[in-house]
């Protein structure tokens, strides 16, 4: 039986930037991408940037869309940080810019390139729930102990946004992505009916898969609770201690 990792993706806000349109408009993706997927594994390692594992990149991802995300526009202003301006004087210094060109707006920096007050444009996913599977052939073990004890604080694309509880699921069958309940609550109004199972998108990341994933849709059994999903997760998911050696 293969087995995998799983956890849960759920706050109020997510981050999943794609290609920035320019240094100070940022849209992000609909889905986790796989990049940041793998950020936030490497963070979980207590890697440094620069510094992952080389066999991360083999690790297959499996992305469940349990609750469909809003997307939200957030509108602030970046002032230049006079604070780094002896900083970037020495560095264009070595560059060999003369010390009396080295001032001015070339000593500041924000992302219009002004040197000025820059207005920055972003968008975030609110609201929505993933459930990602995580599955590595050689190091499931060490992302196991990682997920459980991670190296460095996880976050949802950006340091501001937490994971909601439950975030790491446990260890279980490579099946379980298909069989873990939705809750009804999660793709339902009040006034409909409750369906017994829901047409679920799943995006699978992979070094055998395209850059932007391969797209599927599956049945999904549908609960009342989400201790109904919770009671299910605990009996088919373990959450062992950190392994030793």
């Amino acid at each position: 039986m293969i087995e995998s990792l799983y956890i849960r993706l759920s706050g109020p806000l997510q981050s999943w930037a794609g290609p920035a349109v320019s240094g100070n408009i940022i849209r992000t993706e609909p889905w986790p991408t796989r990049s940041g997927l793998l950020g936030l594994l490497a963070g979980a390692l207590g890697a440094e940037r620069g510094q992952w594992p080389e066999w991360l990149n083999d690790v297959e991802f499996v992305v469940r869309q349990d609750r469909r995300p809003n997307i939200v526009d957030d509108f602030h202003t970046i002032n230049p940080r006079t604070e780094s301006t002896l900083f970037r004087r020495r560095h264009q210094i070595v560059q060999g810019i003369s010390a009396g060109k080295a001032k001015g707006k070339a000593l500041v920096f924000t992302p219009d390139a002004q040197g000025g007050t820059s207005v920055v444009n972003r968008t975030y996913l609110a609201d929505g729930e993933f459930i990602v599977r995580i599955t590595s052939e050689k190091h499931l073990d060490e992302l196991e102990n990682a997920l459980a004890t991670p190296g460095f604080v996880t976050y949802l694309g950006r340091k501001a946004f937490a994971p909601d509880f439950p975030f790491y699921l446990g260890r279980g069958s490579a099946d379980c992505i298909n069989e873990i309940p939705i809750v009804s609550n999660l793709h339902r109004t009040v006034e409909s009916e409750q369906p017994q199972s829901q047409p679920v998108t799943m995006v699978t990341y992979g070094p055998f898969h395209p850059a932007s994933g391969r797209r599927n849709q599956t049945a999904i059994t549908v609960v009342n609770q989400r201790d109904e999903q919770l009671s299910f997760i605990s009996g088919h998911l373990v959450i062992r201690r950190q392994l030793a050696g």
